[in-house]
């Protein structure tokens, strides 16, 4: 059996050729192909967690916890398991969190307008909110970094 690009180019059938000089080129083979692939796991990776760990697990939790203080160990103990996932996967959250930070004052700021239908309490705690949600934020962070140091998953 030849290489089928040898047999098309040349009309005879030569030896099996490894590596076949008229290859598709690889990623290490362009210049920047594999940072570029690397940035765009990675760029996939920051949108998967901001959707996941942020917006789905801190609505989610602030809809079940409503003005409660369960709200601090439940967000806090939320942490410890998205800074996991990120440790298995390999990702360091300094952008993410940075993101996260700066889009978390308008979230809960939204939380606890008056015109907010999920929460109907008047005497709603911004303190409680903050801590909750600015705490989980930090926490993914270190917990993250703490996690890859020591290899713990």
């Amino acid at each position: 059996m030849g290489c089928l690009a040898s047999t098309l180019q040349l009309g005879v059938n030569l030896p099996v050729c490894y590596p076949c000089p008229y290859m598709i080129l690889g990623l290490e083979d362009i210049p920047g192909g594999s940072t570029a692939i690397s940035f765009l796991v990675w760029l996939g990776l920051t949108l998967l967690f901001y959707l996941v760990c942020y917006v789905a697990a801190l609505n989610v939790m602030d809809d079940l916890t409503k003005n409660s203080w369960v709200k601090i160990p439940a967000m806090w103990a939320l942490a410890v398991v998205s800074a996991g996932l990120m440790s298995i996967l390999h990702y360091k959250p300094l952008a993410l969190v940075t993101i996260m930070a700066v889009t978390n004052y308008s979230r809960v700021q939204k939380q606890i307008s008056s015109d907010n239908k999920n929460f109907k309490d008047p005497k709603m705690s911004k303190t409680l909110f903050y801590i909750a949600s600015y705490g989980y934020i930090f926490l993914v962070l270190g917990l993250a970094y703490y996690f890859q140091l020591n290899h713990s998953f």
